[in-house]
């Protein structure tokens, strides 16, 4: 959820000041000690943010106060050759930005020790990171470009590392990660609810979501599930 609280603050030292009680320059020996009691969270009157999630929150305020600086930008056309999954991307990147469509990308990448990764990545929200210059954001540009690989990482909404045997799993902004007893891996869609599905058993949610399987030079294989959101009425 953004915090708009963080704009009042011309920087960090007013953040932390705001936190601050007339008991505390009471008992305290110093504002520097103020300071760090704050930073250490010993507040009744809210969490309390770090430096760094701090300047992250103001700058995801500003960008949504500033709309017209960030918000239309489009990477799709940095592309540069027919690497068919990267075509398919762009196909999908203005309609996923305006929100019409939501595209789950998934990824198997096989490392140089021999084992892989795996991991759905939510294609807007990871453009959205981009341009927000949020934490583990994707170059898209790079990406489209060719210079660099997509690749899935633990931030991803499920990541699996076959060597560790570890998985991840993260709720955004725009989708719950469920484990179904019965249908496996589903996703429920934010928006408008609906189950998301990446099984390619017949499940009750199918028509919720168009499965398209890529032959990629680049990639081997990718898989796009793309969901129509249901707008509000």
């Amino acid at each position: 959820m953004t915090d708009f609280n963080v704009v009042k603050y011309h920087n960090y030292e007013d953040y932390l000041r705001s936190f601050a009680i007339v008991q505390d320059y009471r008992y305290l020996p110093c504002h520097r000690t103020v300071r760090t009691v704050t930073k250490l969270g010993y507040r009744d009157n809210g969490n309390v943010y770090n430096e760094e999630q701090f300047l992250m929150a103001k700058k995801q305020v500003e960008a949504l106060l500033h709309p017209s600086v960030v918000l239309h930008a489009y990477y799709s056309p940095y592309l540069k050759g027919d690497d068919a999954a990267l075509v398919a991307l762009a196909e999908r990147e203005a309609a996923n930005v305006q929100q019409e469509i939501s595209t789950i990308i998934f990824l198997e990448v096989h490392q140089k020790s021999g084992f892989a990764i795996s991991g759905y990545i939510d294609f807007e929200s990871s453009l959205r990171n981009f341009r927000l210059d949020g934490p583990n954001a994707v170059n898209w540009p790079a990406i489209f470009q060719e210079k660099k690989l997509l690749r899935p990482q633990p931030s991803d909404v499920v990541f699996y590392d076959w060597r560790s045997r570890k998985i991840f799993a993260n709720d955004n902004d725009n989708y719950t990660t469920v484990a179904h007893a019965e249908h496996g891996l589903l996703f429920i869609h934010k928006g408008d609810h609906k189950l998301i599905p990446v099984t390619n058993r017949r499940t009750p949610f199918n028509s919720n979501v168009k499965r398209t399987m890529i032959k990629s030079d680049l990639y081997g294989f990718m898989i796009l599930y793309d969901h129509t959101v249901r707008k509000k009425t």
